[in-house]
């Protein structure tokens, strides 16, 4: 493998860490907004606004002709549990403390790394393995199985969860094929349309306050959505998937700060071994970087 490929491989860790924080910022406004309006509405305004800098990326890329779908039954895939994902976690938020939400997504990592062998024919090391199982291990610590109670709620996040990365996968094999925009474009207006039908029997009229809550949401959902699908081009899923964890960082914080949720005593036990493994996805990127190319490695 190319020095150049290891420091994409870098840049896409880089870019997947921005995109969690926007996400985990977006996630915590859904909740916060979900007692008032309902999930197809607030995914509405998500996938509405998020238009907005997918427009400027087309824009920049030369028009809507970039948009044409060169694999359109990969993308219809793809825009199918991309929303079955969004929907699941925008009904679940309100609805459950937001680290016990995040603890249970954490199963992506392992759907990811066993998707990525199949779907994508990507190699999967043992260290990779091994970092996915300790990150693991650790949400398990967390979520402590032997004292949780486990509702159809939880199945919920669990079928979401392997939503999400099944359509991640697909995203990285549709890079293969098609430029970043077109997965953005058609995602956006497809779910759109779609949140549009099902907000209109519970529509509410949005506070002066809250307009500027939902605008906001979206802008940072649609930001988000481009860097993770850039990250994916650049980087295996198997290298990415782990740093998922990290996110559980911003959980706790925001479920604390803003919900009042007190995390429970496992959560300060798994966090080493959550965020231990994502760490150690990135030293191991950053030394294999180096062997390559010992003058320009960071």
């Amino acid at each position: 493998m190319s020095a150049p490929h290891k420091h994409a491989v870098l840049h896409g860790i880089y870019l997947k860490l921005s995109a969690l924080v926007l996400f985990c910022t977006m996630d915590a406004m859904v909740k916060a907004l979900g007692g008032t309006y309902g999930a197809f509405q607030l995914m509405l305004f998500r996938s509405a606004i998020a238009m907005v800098p997918v427009a400027v990326l087309i824009w920049r890329a030369g028009g809507l002709k970039i948009v044409r779908a060169n694999r359109p039954w990969l993308q219809a895939a793809r825009v199918c549990v991309g929303f079955g994902s969004l929907l699941g976690f925008f009904y679940v938020f309100p609805r459950m403390p937001l680290v016990d939400a995040y603890a249970i997504s954490f199963a992506a990592p392992l759907f990811m790394v066993a998707l990525s062998v199949p779907l994508l024919g990507e190699a999967v090391g043992w260290r990779r393995w091994s970092a996915v199982a300790v990150g693991f291990a650790g949400v398990l610590i967390m979520l402590d199985p032997w004292g949780i109670e486990f509702h159809a709620i939880s199945l919920i996040v669990l079928a979401a969860t392997f939503c999400y990365a099944l359509s991640t996968i697909l995203v990285r094999l549709l890079s293969r094929h098609d430029h970043d925009v077109v997965s953005l474009f058609w995602f956006s207006l497809a779910a759109s349309a779609v949140s549009m039908i099902g907000a209109i029997p519970e529509w509410k009229w949005p506070t002066p306050m809250d307009w500027v809550w939902l605008i906001l949401l979206g802008l940072l959902g649609g930001v988000a959505q481009i860097l993770i699908t850039r990250a994916w081009r650049l980087a295996p899923a198997a290298v990415l998937a782990p740093f998922d964890y990290a996110s559980i960082v911003l959980a706790v914080l925001f479920g604390y700060l803003w919900f009042k949720e007190e995390p429970s005593w496992t959560v300060w036990f798994g966090l080493p071994l959550v965020m231990g493994s994502g760490l150690y996805i990135l030293h191991r990127e950053r030394v294999r970087a180096r062997e390559r190319d010992p003058v320009t490695a960071p």
